[in-house]
């Protein structure tokens, strides 16, 4: 039976191998050749002109992107998490798909703000991308006062609309009592899920493990190319790897838990 089972591994590998060869083979190609053509056709002299198009970016149109965020975040959140409550109202708790759809409007909600705190980080960073040349005009100090402000009221929004979400949740389950506000609420509230509920958590989780590691692959990829071709150095690099190290260690660690 050993034997067996070891002959079918074997197997398995021997035939998952050449696709793997190939496609290593081929990526060894394509970055050859990319560095070729960004040496022959001087590709380098492109990381000025990314640069001052960032800057343009940061300064002048970021702000104006993360005030937009500020303001559409609630016009699209306040009538869906308006949609759920009319349901959890009339719900008569014992109706499943009433129960469902008011967990998808919550969960989209919450991925709605996931979503626009992540692009609020990332559109600060780029306003602060200016340093503290920015501050040399009026103009442009405006500007950056204009994405501060925003960017809190962008943040100060997502709370509440993850609070209210938790408190629609906490209606439909009464055995969860944890507040969103406490610093223990992520292992209070895994706590006081039933066993489906986990269950579908680790799926995701386990989901979202295999997404991250294949974007952080390609990011790695793609931002070690850019280090030779755009001379971006190496903290870009440095970010993403830290990132797909810390987020494989924690996903190990409880593994072996």
């Amino acid at each position: 039976m050993d034997m067996k089972e070891s002959g079918d591994i074997r197997k398995a590998n021997h035939k998952a191998l050449p696709k793997f060869v190939l496609l290593a083979l081929c990526s060894a190609i394509l970055g050859m050749m990319a560095g070729y053509f960004a040496s022959r056709y001087g590709l380098n002299t492109l990381a000025g002109n990314l640069k001052n198009a960032g800057s343009i970016f940061g300064t002048y149109v970021a702000p104006w992107i993360i005030a937009a965020i500020a303001v559409l975040l609630p016009v699209v959140c306040v009538p869906l998490y308006q949609s759920a409550r009319k349901i959890l109202a009339a719900w008569d708790g014992e109706d499943d798909e009433a129960a469902d759809a008011i967990d998808e409007k919550l969960h989209v909600l919450k991925w709605i703000t996931d979503s626009a705190v992540i692009v609020d980080f990332f559109l600060i960073a780029a306003v602060y991308a200016g340093g503290l040349h920015s501050f040399d005009h009026a103009d442009t100090t405006a500007l950056v006062f204009v994405g501060i402000a925003a960017f809190i009221m962008v943040w100060v929004e997502g709370i509440v609309i993850q609070q209210k979400c938790v408190d629609t949740a906490k209606k439909m389950n009464p055995e969860k009592t944890a507040s969103v506000y406490d610093i223990k609420f992520q292992k209070k509230w895994l706590d006081s899920c039933d066993e489906a509920e986990k269950l579908g958590m680790a799926e995701s989780a386990f989901s979202a493990f295999n997404v991250t590691n294949i974007t952080c692959m390609v990011l790695a990829i793609i931002l070690g190319v850019s280090a030779l071709i755009f001379e971006t150095g190496f903290l870009p690099s440095l970010a993403v790897c830290l990132i797909w190290l810390i987020h494989n260690c924690a996903y190990y660690r409880e593994g072996m838990k």
